[in-house]
Order: C-alpha cells, then structure tokens, then sequence
C-alpha cells in the first residue's frame, strides 16, 4: 500500500495549496499528487450524490472517474522516474478523501471551472520541467483532461440555470 511522504500536509486544502505553488515536482510532490488526484472520485462523488438533476450527476461522475485515471497516470510517472511502484490508495486508506459536506450550488461549480482550468496549468509546468519526455506527455494528458473537467463544470451551470 502506497504511503504518503511524511511532510504531506495534514489535510486536503493545505495539500492543495502546497502542490498549486510547485513548479518542478519532486518525488515527494508526485506521491502528494496520486493521494490528491485519487481523492477527487470520493469529492466528486458526494457532489454528484447531490445535484439536483441526473445530468449533472452524471457530469460530476464522470469528473471523479477522470481523477482516479489522474492518479493511476501520476503513478505512473513516478514509475518511470524511480522504478517504484505507488499505487493510488483507495479512500479508505487516503486521508484527503472525506466527505465534506458540500453539494453542489453554483459556486461550488464555478470553483470548480476556476480549479480544473488551474490545473491544466499546472500540469502544463510539471510537464515543461520533467526531463522525461514520457513523464511529461503523461502530465500533459492529464492537463488536457483537466481541460474537460472544467467544460463540464461550464456545462452543469447552463444545466442548473435550465
């Protein structure tokens, strides 16, 4: 079962504030990551248990399933880069995937949009600064699809206005 360093912070915001300000990852911050992207099937899976209609459920299910294939990519950069393994952990061995009472209202959408659109810039710097031209196309596809992510937050928003 896959660890997470021993500086990662104690809970989900201040990971993601520390991982937001990297911009040539270290081993430490990739397995931070994994832990982070993983958590995201459980966030967006709570949102979704939430949206007032099936379509947007279905937007916000779709998101999470794409965050847990983040993590499985990231895992496999980390691979690539030492010859560890580091499998994403499940929720219940991840300590960023707790429920956090929120549902889905129009600012949490746009909060969304704002995030996933940040992230493919931020997998875009990983990318430009990883040395592996392997590593870095698996960060860029998953910058890309972070992309998505955001056009289907947009498209909850048009849904819940509808």
């Amino acid at each position: 079962m896959s660890q997470l360093p021993a500086s990662a912070p104690d809970n989900a915001g201040a990971a993601f504030a520390h991982i937001n300000a990297v911009v040539s990852p270290t081993i430490d911050d990739l397995k931070l990551m994994v832990f982070l992207e993983a958590s995201g099937l459980t966030a967006y899976e709570e949102l979704a248990n939430s949206a007032p209609n099936a379509a947007i459920g279905e937007l916000l299910r779709a998101n999470g399933r794409e965050e847990m294939a983040h993590a499985h990519r990231v895992s496999k950069v980390i691979k690539r880069l030492t010859g560890e393994d580091f499998p994403p952990p499940t929720a219940e061995h991840n300590r960023y995937a707790k429920p956090s009472g929120r549902g889905v209202d129009r600012q949490m959408l746009e909060y969304l949009v704002s995030a996933e659109t940040s992230g493919n810039d931020l997998y875009g710097t990983w990318a430009d600064n990883t040395a592996d031209p392997e590593a870095a196309a698996l960060l860029r596809q998953n910058g890309k699809e972070e992309i998505r992510h955001a056009e289907r937050a947009a498209q909850a928003i048009t849904l819940l206005d509808a």
